[in-house]
């Protein structure tokens, strides 16, 4: 019993869900199906291919929604998703971010990543809701705004059953002198939406004055203009290939001295040692061959030597005298 009633919770819920996203009040766009976020191709491809045509929308009394998920497998086939918004002559537009489900690293870095850029050329990044988990609001009084869903293909998620989601609502808003308009912010007169747009369940208005109960949205931080980066690191790969080819050309015009300046005075008098070594070594003193050269010791002649006194000497015989 108890199951079926939280069974029944749940479909009512359900029910309500897609009530409030597919009311007539609202045109409803699935990025993926619609075109809108494009299969990953070549990248200049890619660039031709983006939606260039802007979403117009002509009804004020009309918004818009554009929702997408992804699972493990399915975000690597799409390239970045961009489409452009435009309200009609002289109106401005609103943009709720309600869904924001994206990565972020260890550091608390963006790796998916939503950037919104206002008719003013000023873009904001973000990949999640605020720290609240309250929905981001934009507010633009040109009428022109332009989103990019930038996904990192080359990461997996983390788990299998994991998702990437966006959802956002977009809202036109006027001059409040027309009938059937409120305003979203009382301080300013060009800040009216629909009377249809209240209480409908769907954040239209920045601060939530639109519905009864909801979280007021986050500060929005402008992030660096990305033109700039690309013309930082343009130049500074031209300034490293420059200076890799002057190095390459002075090896060239130089070759011929390299095993001289490469020389040592060290080196040189190792060098001079070991020659002087080795002509030492290869020295020996050459005799003659013939006969002659043969050297024996030889006694001394008799002349020379100093014999004892004779016998004869010291008894002499002779002629007797006696």
């Amino acid at each position: 019993m108890i199951s079926l009633l939280i069974k029944a919770v749940l479909m009512v819920q359900l029910v309500n869900a897609t009530r409030n996203i597919y009311s007539p009040l609202y045109r409803t766009y699935d990025m993926v199906p619609q075109g809108i976020c494009k299969s990953r191709r070549i990248p200049i491809i890619d660039n031709i291919l983006t939606q260039s045509n802007p979403f117009l929308l002509s009804n004020p009394e009309r918004g818009a929604i554009f929702w997408q998920s992804w699972n493990s497998s399915s975000f690597k086939k799409f390239a970045d998703c961009k489409f452009y918004l435009q309200a009609p002559p002289k109106m401005g537009l609103y943009l709720t971010v309600t869904q924001a489900q994206l990565r972020k690293n260890s550091q608390g870095i963006c790796i998916d990543s939503i950037v919104v850029k206002k008719s003013n050329e000023k873009k904001f990044l973000f990949c999640e809701s605020d720290e609240n988990n309250a929905p981001r609001v934009f507010s633009d009084d040109g009428g022109q705004m332009r989103i990019t869903i930038n996904l990192d293909s080359t990461l997996p998620l983390s788990y299998l059953n994991s998702t990437l989601e966006v959802q956002f609502v977009v809202t036109v808003k006027r001059d409040c002198d027309t009938e059937g308009f409120e305003p979203c912010e009382e301080d300013e007169d060009d800040s009216c939406i629909g009377k249809g747009f209240f209480n409908d369940g769907i954040l239209n208005c920045p601060k939530c004055t639109d519905e009864k109960s909801c979280t007021e949205d986050s500060e929005q931080v402008p992030i660096v203009n990305p033109s700039n980066v690309l013309l930082s690191a343009i130049i500074s790969l031209f300034a490293t290939m420059v200076i890799f080819g002057g190095c390459l050309w002075c090896v060239y015009r130089y070759r011929h001295c390299l095993t001289t300046c490469n020389t040592s005075p060290g080196a040189a008098g190792r060098n001079n040692r070991g020659e002087a070594i080795a002509a030492v070594e290869q020295m020996h003193v050459e005799l003659p061959s013939s006969p002659c050269s043969d050297i024996r010791p030889t006694a001394p002649p008799d002349d020379d030597k100093d014999f004892p006194p004779t016998y004869d000497s010291l008894f002499p015989t002779g002629s007797s005298e006696r």
